[in-house]
């Protein structure tokens, strides 16, 4: 019983990979809804961001995560790794676990360095209720008109992102 319920997670889990690349993988409740209207407690625990407060000239990831998760460390990791290639690009990350634990993952991947990246607590759960995403990190990729472009639900390449927003 153990090695089956194993393989089937494991085909649940490649298969929801292989999704994540498909190139229109934009989820029907997502087609033709505007842009959200979002805020975010951010890391200094005292400010406030709201969605308004995004350049109106620059293309936009927003990325659901949870500073436990190891898929949505190594997403961090590999744009960090690639930043330069989003200099065109704000990125906002947005999390619903306790404040102490994304502020230590903001502090651990030195997030405060890089201007184009916004981290912050999503205090009224606002990003799971709209994306409805089933995985983490889940990623939406808005061009600068701020049309979904597409969504990723449980992360994505970086090379696919870069090639999505060229």
């Amino acid at each position: 019983m153990k090695k089956f319920l194993f393989i089937l997670i494991s085909a649940i889990s490649i298969n929801s990979l292989f999704a994540a690349d498909k190139p229109d993988s934009i989820p029907a409740h997502l087609k033709g809804v505007p842009f959200p209207d979002f805020k975010l407690l951010l890391a200094d625990s005292s400010t406030l961001f709201y969605s308004d407060g995004l350049s109106k000239k620059k293309n936009i990831i927003l990325i659901g995560f949870s500073p436990e998760c190891e898929h949505c460390r190594h997403q961090t990791e590999e744009l960090l790794k690639h930043i330069k290639e989003f200099k065109e690009t704000q990125i906002v990350m947005s999390t619903t676990l306790p404040f102490e634990k994304m502020r230590a993952f903001y502090n651990e991947m030195n997030i405060a360095k890089y201007k184009n990246i916004i981290m912050g607590r999503d205090v009224l759960f606002y990003f799971p209720k709209y994306f409805q995403n089933g995985y983490l990190p889940g990623i939406a990729v808005y061009n600068k008109k701020r049309t979904l472009l597409n969504f990723y639900d449980g992360g994505v390449k970086t090379e696919e992102l870069i090639k999505l927003l060229n």
